[in-house]
């Protein structure tokens, strides 16, 4: 299965954060977002301003180094945790430096907005919450049930 993960998936997301971004990447897709670059460009892309300073190379250094690199992937993880990607989908910064194509695919699949197949997607500025669906939820259903109780009792 994780080889048949490994062939498939990468190809379509790679063309989806292609379509979102305008840009075309490097064919082993870990390698292309090992430096954070182009996944704070994708973050920010799906939420204005998730991320506020993306260290990006410059002509003279094409390279980004370790630390900056690193600052960049952990900038991304803080704001799929903002945006509310579970915990347990998401990966290590070490795992996407290192160019871990398998936890950072688990990771992409979570995230809302870029899963293959709806490139045009964008989140809305503030995406709700459990809580507040929860809540949502409860309302509606009590508001239905006064609703019922005073038909009742009025005969209606």
């Amino acid at each position: 299965a994780v080889s048949a993960l490994s062939r498939s998936y990468p190809p379509l997301f790679s063309q989806a954060i292609e379509s979102h971004l305008k840009i075309t990447l490097a064919e082993d897709l870990g390698e292309a977002l090992a430096n954070g670059v182009v996944l704070c460009q994708l973050i920010n892309h799906l939420r204005p301003r998730s991320v506020s300073f993306v260290h990006v190379p410059s002509p003279a250094v094409p390279k980004l180094n370790a630390i900056k690199s690193r600052k960049n992937v952990e900038s991304f993880l803080q704001a799929c945790r903002q945006l509310g990607v579970p915990e347990v989908s998401l990966c290590s910064a070490s795992d996407i430096v290192r160019g871990n194509v398998h936890g950072l695919l688990r990771l992409l699949l979570a995230l809302p907005g870029l899963a293959p197949g709806r490139a045009g997607a964008r989140l809305p500025a503030t995406p709700l919450s459990e809580p507040l669906v929860g809540f949502g939820l409860f309302y509606v259903s009590l508001m239905l049930l006064l609703y019922v109780s005073y038909h009742r009792l009025c005969g209606f």
